[in-house]
């Protein structure tokens, strides 16, 4: 499964923040410190290429079936493809259309992630 990742971007948000026990000036004792530091978040897209792909491929074989019957049938496209062209196209671009906004979401996530800058 051939996957790509897309960077969306990143952007600061709320600080990190730790308690650090550290040595005092006095000898084995040890004091609380507030450590805090800039947090990043990330967010990318993962596409699912090869899945995207295969069902592109399939959504495109079915329209042209169905788009067929939109043209007259077979024996008006093979009898007369440039009259036929127009209804089937118009009729395949509807159809592929309707199936491109799921082929994508079915294929495409959206990925984050937060990372403190110790």
């Amino acid at each position: 499964m051939a996957q790509h990742s897309v960077e969306l971007g990143w952007m600061n948000i709320q600080p990190c923040s730790k308690i650090e026990w550290v040595s005092s000036d006095i000898p084995g004792i040890k004091v609380p410190v507030l450590k805090t530091s800039e947090q990043r978040f990330y967010a990318w897209a993962v596409v699912d290429s090869d899945n995207m792909r295969d069902e592109a491929l399939q959504s495109l074989k079915d329209c042209a079936l169905a788009s067929v019957a939109a043209a007259g049938g077979i024996g008006v496209i093979t009898a007369n493809p440039g009259a036929a062209v127009k209804s089937f196209s118009a009729a395949f671009l509807l159809c592929f259309k309707a199936k491109c906004a799921d082929i994508v979401l079915s294929n495409v996530s959206i990925e984050t992630r937060a990372v403190c800058t110790w």
